[in-house]
């Protein structure tokens, strides 16, 4: 992903807001939180600035996860998979349908706002947008 085309006050807050909270938490010498559920990722995420929905079916043992994405009719998904990343919950997304081809999402679970936060990369004009995404209710 190309991260340098961010602009760097919008990065910032986004970091203030939602991360850096996590990266305390993520400091092995503060606290070891490593999520070992990750099922606390099922069901359905809202994006908070468009018509984009993801929604997290089941994740299997091999930490490959049954997604499915809305824009707002479906996009087709070529892997998904989630992981740890100095004790945060990672969703990995990558998109193989007309328009989308290599485009990602990097999502990091936010606990405390029972939020998706991370990036978008957009393969077609190479632009990495900030997005969050909110559990529906």
């Amino acid at each position: 992903m190309n991260y340098k085309s961010l602009p760097i006050r919008s990065l910032f807050s986004l970091w203030l807001f939602f991360l850096l909270p996590l990266t305390v938490l993520a400091d092995d010498t503060y606290v070891e939180s490593v999520f070992s559920d990750y099922n606390i990722l099922k069901g359905e995420w809202l994006r908070t600035d468009g018509n984009y929905r993801i929604r997290v079916n089941t994740i299997g043992v091999d930490n490959k996860v049954s997604v499915e994405y809305f824009n707002p009719k479906s996009i087709h998904i070529a892997e998904a998979a989630v992981s740890t990343q100095k004790g945060l919950l990672k969703l990995d997304i990558k998109f193989q349908d007309r328009g989308y081809e290599g485009s990602t999402y990097r999502l990091y679970y936010y606990a405390q706002k029972d939020a998706l936060v991370g990036f978008y990369y957009q393969a077609t004009t190479n632009r990495t947008y900030e997005v969050i995404f909110l559990r529906k209710v």
